[in-house]
């Protein structure tokens, strides 16, 4: 028997797209990551798929750009994702739910799914968020903070004296010159930030993801590693979606 033709799952981030083939017993190889959405037609057009489900916080100019660019291969439905009151038995807690960043909403969709209990879902990308959620599915609320690049970004921009093209690899390290103190300060106010958290509310499991995650555990962290969180929120948010209208 011929398997069902997939749906492609987009992740769109701040540096790269990340996508992926799935149905809806999970999420099914191939997958890859992408810099620019040319780049991402030209890999994805060897492959079949039935619907698009996007995730993006790249912007409404870019998402339009990108979803144009897929038509000319296959023209299929799309399905943006979007932050809502609830979704899957989680409650977001913002007053304008659709203002959260849906990365972050999906995280918790897929982190509800794959664990029981209260956590703490920590996304560590170019920002790095902790989003708390109740044993109920409720959302406690969150923290948002710059990644160590983005905090060597600010440095430079807003001082005169500290000038760093570039991070050295991930340390802890007191460094002994400029570049290598910016380099270990980034990264100590990192792990610091999220361990705090993690210390004040040590009945919250911790699940982490994001292109960070990997430097983050080997750096001491102490959480379960779900690299794939976003892209199996996006694939229960299309299942439930396509459900709800009887798709």
């Amino acid at each position: 028997m011929k398997a069902p033709t997939p749906w492609l799952l987009l992740d769109v981030g701040n540096t790269a797209i990340k996508w992926r083939l799935a149905d809806a017993d999970g999420l099914r190889d191939p997958s890859g990551v992408a810099a620019t959405g040319a780049s991402l037609c030209e890999t994805v057009k060897t492959h079949e798929w039935k619907a698009v489900a996007l995730s993006s916080v790249a912007g409404e100019m870019a998402d339009a750009a990108l979803l144009t660019a897929l038509k000319t291969i296959r023209a299929v439905p799309v399905w943006q994702a979007r932050a809502e009151s609830s979704c899957l038995g989680v409650v977001n807690r913002y007053a304008q739910p659709a203002r959260m960043g849906v990365d972050r909403w999906l995280a918790m969709l897929g982190a509800r799914h794959a664990s029981a209990g209260p956590l703490c879902v920590i996304d560590a990308g170019t920002a790095i968020t902790l989003d708390l959620v109740a044993a109920q599915g409720r959302h406690e609320g969150g923290y948002i903070l710059p990644g160590a690049d983005l905090m060597r970004r600010a440095l430079t921009a807003d001082t005169g004296q500290i000038q760093v093209d570039a991070l050295d690899a991930p340390t802890l390290i007191p460094g002994s010159d400029t570049q290598t103190c910016v380099n270990a300060g980034g990264w100590r106010a990192v792990i610091g930030a999220v361990q705090s958290v993690l210390a004040d509310y040590p009945e919250h499991r911790a699940l982490l993801t994001g292109g960070l995650a990997p430097v983050l555990l080997e750096m001491g962290l102490s959480a379960t590693h779900h690299p794939h969180l976003v892209m199996e929120g996006l694939r229960l948010w299309l299942l439930q979606t396509l459900d709800d209208q009887g798709s």
